[in-house]
């Protein structure tokens, strides 16, 4: 009897573990209209190929949209661990949640400790706070000013000529004359220069053959290196904030914060002892900031480092492989930029006037945007409504997702989504189309505070490069992408390849 007792007792408390775990896995089933995922497991929900770290949250969000059991349906409900979290298929709902319902949708939804990470807690993404944010943002804004853009134009079309120079040595050590190019690598070159000469007065070295440990470019790098390791860091700093601020697991390793910190310090005192102080993008920030609070004004550049470094080097990367796989439109933008720029050097002017070079970004970006979802969480209670009938109840701290890159290759709203079209992006096809079904910049008053900077970059690079060269695919790139589910950005599995050569030598 007395073990009989023994194993009820344990099959009790079993059965209530289980209920406890999985009590708040029927959430969906109580709302109207609203499809779940299947695969939900007791206490992980949805979340089992990400602890096992074989999928990020961004991409669960874009197999939910892609999975859903209605293929109609508006929205589909998945499972973070036991909290419920929607995950939207309907432009209006995403318009509803980024624009029209701000108030109730102004939290990102990943979370930053201060404690672990007080400068990037300091960058207007992570923060909740609406007036703190609003103040930052604005700050933000202020530095990317038109004219403040005509001055970083100066500096970038410099370190473009610092990357042509580059690829030039690379082909004159060519026996065939041709560069091949893992193209997210060269790009960041690009990008890490801009950021060492406009925001830290450096040179980066980031087109030096040689790696020194201690270089702008080794240590820039090493915040964004894909891997399992950083993958792991990642999900820790921005799911498990409070895990991060006990075990102080930062983005930012305190050695980069250290390097960047000595390095403005030196480039203070320096500054103080020049009359003359040059239009970069480190002065924009020193006449908005008290020169003597550091913290401020280290995460105010390394808010410029994150926009221009990784997402405007992804942004290049796979712009210029799509050009390689389509000849064509290769062909059709050169003569674009060259009609642009009268054959003279590219002007700030002649540039911003390379509207189908703009339109060939949008594209390559609808089909690859460097981030494959937006986060947001409710910050009071609302409901949506679809255009299916469903209707979602939204609490306080409830999760909702965007799957940008499934929304913007939808076969329901893009004609051949799979192909590379920029006439998509003409001022008719803008003015017929739901604007929330592009999303690569966001949309509504978080919208990406660095578009221009990094459209300025992104087409300087590309323009440049294309009245030089022409570009092959590669066999080292598959067509298409297999792409690294892993990352919260989108990393192609084995780079992104493409060759080059000059344009006498490939006619």
């Amino acid at each position: 009897m007395p073990l009989l007792l023994l194993l009820g007792a344990i099959l009790a408390l079993a059965c209530l573990f289980y209920w406890y775990l999985a009590r708040s896995h029927g959430h969906w089933a109580k709302q109207r209209g609203i499809p779940t995922l299947p695969g939900c497991w007791p206490g992980v929900g949805h979340m089992l190929p990400t602890l096992l770290m074989r999928e990020s949250l961004e991409y669960l969000a874009t197999r939910a949209y892609r999975e859903s059991p209605r293929p109609d349906a508006s929205s589909v409900g998945i499972y973070f661990m036991r909290k419920p979290m929607l995950v939207l298929r309907d432009p209006d709902l995403v318009k509803q949640v980024l624009q029209s319902d701000f108030a109730s949708f102004h939290h990102n939804g990943r979370d930053i400790n201060p404690k672990a990470d007080a400068i990037l807690a300091k960058n207007p993404f992570f923060i909740h706070d609406l007036q703190a944010w609003r103040e930052s943002r604005a700050r933000v804004v202020g530095h990317l000013s038109g004219k403040k853009l005509s001055c970083l134009f100066a500096i970038a079309r410099n370190v473009s000529e610092k990357m042509t120079a580059f690829i030039e040595r690379r082909l004159a050590e060519s026996k065939v004359q041709e560069y091949e190019a893992e193209l997210k690598k060269l790009f960041v070159r690009y990008t890490g220069e801009m950021v060492a000469n406009s925001a830290f007065e450096v040179e980066g070295q980031c087109f030096s053959d040689e790696r020194e440990p201690g270089s702008f470019h080794v240590v820039a790098e090493g915040l964004f290196e894909p891997g399992w390791a950083n993958v792991l860091k990642q999900a820790v700093v921005f799911f498990l904030p409070e895990l991060a601020g006990f075990a102080d697991v930062r983005f930012i390793p305190q050695s980069a914060e250290d390097f960047f910190r000595e390095t403005l310090l030196s480039i203070l005192r320096h500054r103080r002892e020049q009359p003359q102080k040059p239009n970069d993008f480190l002065q924009f920030v020193l006449d908005t900031n008290d020169e003597d609070d550091i913290e401020s004004i280290i995460a105010d550049l390394l808010i410029y480092h994150t926009d221009v470094y990784e997402t405007s080097s992804l942004t290049l990367a796979f712009l210029v492989y799509q050009l390689a796989r389509n000849p064509e439109e290769q062909d059709k933008i050169r003569r674009h930029v060259r009609d642009a720029s009268g054959g003279k050097p590219i002007t700030y002017e002649s540039l911003k006037a390379m509207g189908y070079l703009e339109q060939a970004v949008y594209e390559s970006l609808r089909l690859i945007p460097p981030t494959p979802a937006l986060y947001k969480r409710c910050s009071r209670a609302t409901t949506l409504l679809g255009e299916d009938g469903a209707e979602c109840r939204l609490r306080p701290g409830d999760g909702v997702m965007i799957p940008v890159q499934a929304l913007q290759n939808d076969p329901r709203y893009w004609s051949e989504p799979e192909a590379f079209r920029p006439d998509r992006f003409g001022p008719e096809q803008l003015a017929e189309r739901n604007r929330y079904l592009f999303l690569a910049f966001g949309e509504g008053p978080r919208m990406c505070v660095g578009m221009r900077l990094g459209l300025m970059l992104v087409k300087l690079a590309a323009a440049t490069l294309l009245l030089r060269y022409r570009v092959a695919p590669s066999a080292k790139s598959p067509w298409p992408l297999e792409m690294d589910r892993t990352s919260f950005l989108a990393y192609a599995k084995g780079g992104v390849w493409a060759k080059f050569r000059r344009l006498e030598e490939a006619a």
